[in-house]
């Protein structure tokens, strides 16, 4: 007959202690997720405005750098018994806003990209068949696009950015009014709910809409010169700042306040930089130093409009791809 010995008939002490801690641990792990769970649920409640929306992209790999520039779009109805119509949105880095055929605003973001811009379209807004469109462009391709709508107080988030919008890569003339064929349509990039990747849970704010376009300005006179870009470049696994030469175009328009709008000459099949600079006084158009703004067009785009009103007398455009008027 076979007796069991006096390890296999009680545990041992050290068998006891790692019971314990693992009992300890799981209590640990159930607290730390409930606790999780309660804040992330208030978080929601108080911290988050748009409901469902996902952060939206079209479907690229974010690190290769290349300049992106897309329409998202979505068609819908609405309630006849909606008090307002508004539209909560953020572009980030760069966005235009057209609903039912009109350009409603945009900015640049910069790093400002913490708020929600609001617009309430209830004047262009109809129970059947509404169109929103979004130009959504980034220099080095990164970004991301938010959007939902409220229609009462109670009532907010009704349409939503999701998988069920469209991408459009290509400007058409008609794309303000309607969807190319389905062959040239693409589903989003989905990049997740606030608060997501860069982006934490946005605040609301009132947007400033852009002003009705009363005339179009041409440039008093135009002159070319030689200069250079500075560019970061790689040597070696090092980043360093060169010089690139490169011929450049100023346009003067005396002291103006206005919006540039830029028509490149030739249609590009990508996306496509564009590289412009303001300036106040002659003496700083050949030493490029400060600020350059990156203008970037989608594929048959041929203009566009700058999303922010400046006051300025010079434009320049490096490498001779655009010229620019003022809208105002």
């Amino acid at each position: 007959m076979v007796f069991p010995t006096a390890d296999s008939r009680q545990p041992t002490a050290d068998q006891g202690t790692i019971r314990l801690l693992l009992i300890i641990a799981a209590s640990l792990f159930i607290l730390v997720f409930a606790f999780s769970r309660l804040e992330l649920l208030y978080s929601h409640k108080f911290f988050d405005n748009t409901g469902r929306a996902q952060w939206i992209w079209q479907q690229s790999r974010l690190a290769q750098g290349d300049p992106a520039a897309f329409f998202a779009t979505r068609e819908f109805d609405l309630p006849p018994n909606r008090a307002f119509t508004r539209i909560k949105m953020l572009g980030d880095p760069e966005y235009t806003l057209y609903f039912n055929g009109v350009a409603i605003g945009g900015r640049h973001v910069g790093d400002d990209n913490e708020a929600l811009d609001t617009y309430d379209v209830s004047a262009l807004a109809r129970d059947k068949k509404n169109r929103m469109v979004v130009a959504v462009r980034s220099a080095n391709g990164v970004g991301g696009l938010i959007a939902a709508i409220d229609l009462t107080a109670e009532f907010g988030n009704f349409i939503v950015t999701g998988g069920d919008w469209h991408i459009v890569r290509r400007w058409r003339d008609d794309l303000l009014l309607r969807d190319p064929p389905a062959d040239q349509l693409a589903h989003p990039q989905l990049l997740g709910q606030p608060p997501a990747r860069r982006w934490n849970y946005l605040a609301q704010r009132d947007a400033k809409p852009f002003a009705e376009t009363k005339k179009v300005i041409a440039p008093i006179q135009s002159f070319e010169f030689d200069t250079a870009l500075p560019e970061i470049t790689v040597i070696g696994g090092t980043a360093i700042t060169v010089s690139r030469p490169t011929r450049a175009t100023a346009y003067d328009f005396g002291q103006i306040t206005g919006r540039a709008r830029l028509t490149v000459r030739a249609l590009g099949d990508t996306a496509r930089n564009v590289t412009v600079r303001f300036a106040n006084q002659r003496s700083e158009l050949y030493a490029v130093e400060g600020t350059v703004n990156e203008f970037v067009f989608a594929a048959g785009e041929r203009t566009i409009v700058d999303e922010e009103t400046r006051n300025f007398r010079y434009v320049t455009v490096y490498g001779g791809t655009a010229s620019v008027d003022v809208v105002q």
